[in-house]
């Protein structure tokens, strides 16, 4: 029998006096025929990071903390961002389809689709943002079971947006797809394009995979992974349920992805399914670098109830200059660089648990004087918890905005290691 993966969620007390872990990861679920699919959200923990929203089922005290977070931070900047769309938007396979469907007087464009064989990317435009109802994919004639994320691309003059769908199953290099919307905005109707897609080429790889490894008590293996020039896909199956695997008991499973060094690889997008017996995850990883020869997965639990607290301190004259963050380390800025009206700052939190990508479940911001966020890129990780982050320069005193991390423990059996080379 199946678990209700919604009751789960609804279940969960969210913090609602701060912008907390629902922001910074917010947990969109879809309930689709008889498949549980839950998607993981990066969102900014003070909204000034590049929005990307789930659709789906949403826990209401999710939601009502998410309706209170601007629309726009800054916008995803593909180049900048995800190296590997950049390769996949270059193939000649990609569809420059530039069609307009409206309906009920309201119109929708669809510019580009490109597929990889482990996402479907889909740019899209309208003169000003609305809402999209959860896409409908088929396939040759058959539905897909997906979720979605959206990032902002545009929003001067016009709207544009990406959504990525990322895809656990084998797909074809050749098919007919399909793309209904049922709901724009306020607005109910049809939205369909059509077209055929060929998968680009981006020369995938699979690695030998079969490592096994235990979180908890809760074991899991590395059923496969495959590598390309656009996207790393790894698929790792747990023995357990998902309601063991994120609940208010157990916390919530994350993994740090990282390579043999522990520099964290960014994750592009992250899904999990399952049933009545088992969880499958499938994380979407920038491409490797050519120098990557081992890439390690380290799964831990954080509990959902933080009861974090605000760390609020100006940036000092002179470097290094540590923040404390009891039992999980302290946070030390080593230097700030200027460049016209940008200033990148440099950290390092000294311990020994390997912090991910984005630095789950913590954040890191500079604000003004008034408290308003001057970050201008993501915090993104250098080295082995190593980190840098973007913003406005020359508005006045900055102030470092960070929160205390909850303990986290890391055991040596929740670490896999799988060979690429």
């Amino acid at each position: 029998m199946e678990n209700n993966i919604k009751e789960v969620i609804e279940s969960i007390d969210v913090p609602m006096e701060k912008l907390d872990f629902a922001i910074e990861k917010g947990m969109g679920i879809q309930k689709k025929k008889d498949k549980k699919i839950w998607k993981r959200v990066i969102l900014s923990s003070a909204a000034s990071i590049a929005l990307i929203v789930g659709s789906g089922f949403i826990s209401p005290k999710m939601a009502s903390v998410l309706a209170d977070v601007p629309l726009i931070g800054f916008m995803f900047n593909i180049e900048e961002h995800d190296k590997g769309l950049e390769t996949a938007l270059s193939d000649d396979n990609k569809v420059v389809l530039n069609k307009t469907v409206t309906s009920n007087g309201t119109a929708l464009t669809i510019e580009e689709i490109v597929f990889d064989g482990a996402r479907l990317n889909v740019v899209y435009s309208m003169p000003e943002y609305k809402e999209l109802s959860q896409a409908i994919l088929t396939v040759n004639e058959r539905e897909l079971n997906v979720p979605e994320s959206l990032k902002i691309l545009e929003d001067k003059n016009i709207f544009r947006g990406l959504l990525e769908f990322p895809i656990a199953e084998e797909l074809p290099d050749k098919f007919d797809l399909t793309i209904k919307f049922l709901q724009v905005g306020s607005t109910k109707g049809e939205w369909v394009f059509s077209t055929p897609i060929k998968k680009v080429n981006n020369h995938s790889n699979k690695v030998i995979a079969g490592q096994t490894g235990e979180v908890k008590g809760n074991t899991f293996v590395v059923e496969s992974m495959d590598t390309s020039t656009t996207t790393t896909k790894i698929n790792v199956k747990f023995d357990t349920t998902m309601d063991k695997l994120f609940s208010e008991e157990s916390g919530v499973l994350n993994a740090t992805i990282m390579d043999q060094h522990g520099t964290p690889l960014k994750i592009l997008d992250q899904t999990g399914g399952g049933d009545d017996k088992s969880t499958t995850y499938t994380y979407l990883i920038e491409p490797l670098r050519q120098d990557i020869t081992e890439v390690r997965i380290a799964y831990y639990f954080f509990p959902f109830n933080l009861n974090r607290k605000d760390l609020i301190v100006p940036l000092a004259d002179s470097f290094p200059q540590r923040i404390s963050q009891d039992k999980m380390g302290d946070y030390v800025i080593t230097g700030v660089t200027k460049k016209e009206h940008e200033a990148t700052l440099s950290f390092y939190i000294d311990s020994e648990f390997p912090f991910d990508d984005t630095l789950t479940p913590s954040f890191f911001e500079v604000v003004s004087d008034s408290g308003e966020s001057l970050i201008t890129d993501y915090v993104h990780a250098v080295g082995p918890n190593k980190y840098e982050v973007s913003y406005q320069a020359n508005v006045g005193k900055p102030i470092v905005h960070t929160v205390t991390t909850p303990y986290m423990e890391l055991e040596p059996s929740a670490i896999v290691k799988i060979p690429v080379k």
